[in-house]
């Protein structure tokens, strides 16, 4: 390959580009929170530092900001070689050159480290980019180790340390496979003779580094004569390339944890955001509370002339044998979440739900407690809650919810979440707030329970819970392949939940969940369900994860009738006791 021939790192540019639009969104938040008022001064930082980072060039360039390329450049350069600059547009400092030449030591080596770490997943290290200022002026950049996560970092360094020895174990070999890969990738690329400075060669860090792993793999020397063919079979099958013969596949253990988010569906989650919402405003009677009202309509009992009010109820009187029915919301519920009051004999009712569901709350609790005392008492002592600890007993939660949220759960929220919006607006309504002299829609329910239903519940109670559990659990649903699967990244980011951004103009915490919003939500359910802190710290400890699948099983046809005529009901245990507690 001819020296003219600039070499283009193709995913260097993709991350680079998306590092850059987090940051604008960040400062985006910031920005319009700011128009609306002070802001905290943690936040201002912020916004200032983002600004400098976008801003900052160097040759009239943009400076990078890729957390990844950081982190091995500074690597790179405090251990191996100190000439690595920055990429522009996915070219390294040899390559932006008018006459390009042949990419340096630390740049081959940069590089190869880069795509092997990113073939390992390890794309999210745990190092704070931060500006240097000299005379209150931003000059560049600097890493450091986020101190939030040290056993991360260590974690970083040993990966990056094992992808440079492998650099250099295979030198010759990687050296060898990149001319030959650029010409593979690119059909009009001719390495061989003559210069296209006006169209580089374009290539991947990634593919570069996984041909060379699977070459390695088959025991391929750099010397080999028909290197080129195989370098082509290589990357057919790093990329999804038909089947070849058995002898020429490498045996490369799959990542086990790679596959995990199949166990956490996201759209039973939702389903399962809505159902429990459901379930709290039950409890609360809004479902009873507008039977009965429709039922004083009818009977004339209610003063409601022409007007929305009485076209509500009247529908609604007109529609009764179409809505579910409170046994079958119920039974749902009990599948769901083990409600209490569901049909016995219908499904199968979710037991491990009670216990995943207070060992989160009480982790994220625990842990942001924790970081509270930290900052006072001992910022130097290692943390007692993880944040592997909150990954796991995310993951225990939202695989038990993702479980339960099969068949018809979806369809059935869908219809629920249509039949409480229309419920909140009948209660808001002037004329029902009129009959009962109330201010707001709680006061009605507290009045029709109070007056015809046997008494009125905690309404604050069953709210705060309502929405505090539909937080918790729509942030498992959006964070679920975080919880799935293991990298370096934190589960909870620390800064977010100390100096939360503003939300932007249309989210509801309901839909986007922040780390800050989760935190809240735990700390508001554990509060009005009077879960005690000693209870919070027990919680908190770690335990064995259940041992439940990851959908529904099918219990045959033969199986079921056995069972039913013993008087065991399919799909329930027998009755028995576990932890002091009888089930069924």
């Amino acid at each position: 390959m001819p020296d003219n021939d600039p070499i283009v790192f193709k995913d260097m540019i993709e991350r680079e580009e998306a590092e850059r639009r987090r940051l604008q969104a960040r400062k985006f938040a910031i920005e319009k929170a700011e128009k609306r008022g002070p802001i905290h001064e943690e936040l201002k930082k912020e916004l200032k530092e983002i600004t400098d980072k976008l801003s900052l060039r160097k040759d009239g360039n943009p400076v990078v900001l890729d957390p990844l390329f950081k982190g091995v450049q500074a690597a790179i350069n405090e251990t191996i070689n100190p000439d690595t600059g920055d990429h522009v547009g996915g070219k390294l400092p040899s390559q932006q050159k008018q006459m390009p030449t042949v990419l340096t030591e630390g740049e081959k080596v940069l590089t190869a480290v880069y795509g092997l770490l990113e073939n390992q997943n390890q794309t999210d290290p745990p190092v704070l980019v931060k500006v240097v200022y000299i005379d209150n002026g931003p000059t560049g950049l600097v890493v450091l180790p986020d101190e939030r996560n040290p056993t991360g970092y260590r974690r970083f360094r040993d990966e990056l340390a094992l992808a440079s020895s492998a650099f250099y174990a295979n030198k010759t070999l990687f050296e060898k496979v990149l001319p030959i890969l650029i010409e593979v990738s690119d059909p009009d690329a001719n390495p061989y003779y003559y210069p296209r400075p006006d169209k580089p060669n374009v290539v991947r860090a990634d593919q570069w580094a996984g041909v060379v792993k699977l070459l390695i793999a088959q025991g391929v020397k750099p010397d080999d004569l028909q290197l080129r063919v195989k370098v082509v079979a290589a990357l057919e099958n790093l990329i999804g390339g038909e089947d070849g013969p058995p002898s020429n596949i490498v045996i490369d253990l799959p990542d086990l944890e790679a596959a995990t988010d199949v166990e956490i569906v996201e759209d039973n989650l939702n389903a399962m955001q809505a159902i429990y919402f459901a379930m709290m405003l039950e409890e609360l009677r809004i479902f009873q509370v507008v039977d009965k009202l429709a039922e004083l309509f009818q009977m004339g009992m209610l003063p409601f002339g022409r007007g929305p009010a009485g076209d509500f109820f009247y529908k609604y009187w007109k529609s009764s044998a179409e809505r579910i029915s409170e046994v079958e919301r119920r039974n749902v519920y009990a599948r769901a979440f083990g409600y209490a009051g569901g049909d016995a004999l219908d499904g199968n009712p979710n037991r491990q739900f009670s216990d995943s569901w207070v060992r989160f709350a009480s982790v994220v609790s625990s842990f942001v407690r924790q970081q509270n005392v930290d900052e006072l008492l001992r910022s130097g002592l290692p943390a007692p809650i993880s944040q592997e600890q909150i990954r796991k007993a995310g993951r225990d939660l939202a695989a038990n919810l993702s479980l339960h949220g099969y068949g018809i759960t979806y369809f059935v929220a869908t219809d629920l979440q249509n039949q409480l919006r229309e419920f909140i607006a009948i209660l808001s309504n002037d004329e029902v707030k009129m009959a009962y002299g109330a201010r707001d829609m709680w006061q009605v329910i507290d009045q029709v329970s109070a007056l015809e239903l046997g008494g009125a519940r905690n309404s604050v109670r069953y709210r705060t819970m309502a929405t505090a559990g539909a937080v918790i659990i729509r942030w498992l649903a959006r964070n679920a392949r975080k919880l799935a699967g293991s990298s370096f990244t934190d589960v909870l980011d620390v800064n977010e939940i100390r100096f939360p951004a503003p939300r932007p103009a249309g989210e509801k915490a309901t839909t986007h969940p922040t780390d800050a919003d989760l935190v809240n939500a735990c700390e508001q359910w554990l509060a009005v369900t009077g879960t005690q802190d000693q209870q919070v710290e027990t919680y908190a400890q770690p335990v064995e994860g259940p041992n439940q699948t990851s959908r529904p099983i099918q219990i045959p046809t033969i199986a079921k009738e056995l069972l039913e005529s013993v008087g065991v009901q399919a799909g329930l245990p027998a009755r028995g006791y576990t932890n002091g507690k009888t089930h069924y």
